[in-house]
């Protein structure tokens, strides 16, 4: 199956932002609930005027998080899916950024084998994204 040059570098790059992005999602989840309420409306409110609700309301309306938890799940459902050695060409390939030459040695496979294994995993987690259909 052929994939586009522009989805697969897309999908590389969230799987080697993935790390990141998980911590911004945490970071940004904390600061919607760690933050102070503002100064209540004493006029006719545009929103709930519960903190707690609107709070809430930023947490589910969140395109960042909507975006940040869907390519987390899309990876995570990736790698489940996959074997073992996907899983690991994931960890020193994209989370410790090792090169291609020396994942492969870690994994003691051929090149051929790496590339193709690299391949499965992008187009997984595409497929999991939604960003290709294969049939």
């Amino acid at each position: 199956m052929r994939i586009a040059q522009r989805v697969f570098r897309y999908v590389e790059h969230e799987l080697y932002n993935y790390d990141n992005t998980k911590q911004m999602l945490e970071q940004y989840k904390e600061s919607i609930l760690e933050s102070s309420p503002g100064l209540q409306e004493v006029a006719v409110q545009s929103g709930p005027g519960d903190p707690t609700a609107k709070k809430a309301l930023q947490l589910v309306s969140s395109a960042f998080i909507a975006h940040a938890e869907q390519t987390i799940q899309a990876i995570e459902r990736s790698l489940a899916m996959l074997t073992e050695d996907h899983r690991k060409l994931f960890k020193l390939k994209y989370q410790d950024c090792l090169p291609w030459q020396e994942v492969m040695i870690e994994l003691g496979v051929s090149e051929r084998t790496y590339f193709r294994m690299r391949r499965e995993l992008v187009i997984t987690v595409a497929q999991q994204l939604g960003l290709i259909n294969i049939e």
